[in-house]
């Protein structure tokens, strides 16, 4: 009797395999093929569920940003909010080698992005995702009392993901990395000289990202370090 395959599971085990392969080795390495032989299956299999690589592409971009942002949204929460906004900014830089990974993907859309209608939506509704958050986030932080009623939430948020892609860029590409405790000073000053808050920023570390994914199950969770 033929095995029953769970397709809902094989599709996530692509989309994950897809999104290793271009953190490893960049959008210019994904073939099919590799894709295929790092979820441990057959090229046949992976164009039954995925039609084009463009198409593998942007599920992959969808796949990886669900990781992400459960860990933001865990992060916001955090009761004092400026904190909470602090952490949330931590999760964006380049600090370590997963994230390191996140972020070539995300340069290796952007190039592709000129190229391909698809892959071009899928960066500005990322993108708008990502400003309205940080812009939430400051506006959360009015609503508590910790920052000036009189601050530009949408503007600081602008300067913020500015300051955050210019980081990555010169981490990445520029043959001179900005160390990760530099990476986290300059979001302090950020927040620092262009939010000015109440309150004195407590002493922080970044807290710790959930082990991403595995085959499209968690590989498990580390608990967050809350300064």
């Amino acid at each position: 009797m033929p095995k029953k395959v769970d397709h809902k599971l094989r599709r996530e085990a692509f989309l994950a395999a897809a999104y290793r392969t271009i953190k490893k080795k960049g959008l210019a390495g994904v073939t099919v093929r590799a894709v295929a032989r790092e979820a441990g299956f057959t090229t046949g299999a992976l164009v039954h569920y995925v039609d084009s690589m463009d198409r593998l592409l942007v599920e992959a971009a969808e796949y990886a940003a669900r990781d992400v942002r459960v860990d933001m949204e865990r992060m916001a929460q955090l009761p004092d909010k400026v904190e909470g906004l602090r952490q949330v900014l931590y999760l964006a830089l380049p600090l370590d080698e997963d994230r390191r990974g996140n972020w070539n993907f995300w340069l290796g859309f952007w190039e592709r992005s000129v190229r391909n209608a698809a892959v071009r939506r899928l960066t500005q509704a990322r993108y708008s995702e990502w400003l309205g958050r940080v812009e939430h986030l400051i506006v959360n932080a009015q609503g508590s009392g910790a920052l000036p009623a009189e601050l530009d939430a949408r503007r600081a948020a602008r300067q913020c993901v500015a300051l955050i892609d210019g980081v990555a860029a010169q981490t990445l590409r520029s043959g001179f990395p900005i160390p990760p405790s530099e990476q986290c000073q300059m979001i302090d000053d950020w927040i620092v000289n262009t939010l000015k808050p109440f309150l004195p920023l407590a002493p922080s570390a970044p807290a710790r990202r959930r082990r991403p994914r595995t085959n499209g199950k968690s590989a498990g969770t580390a608990e967050a370090k809350q300064p």
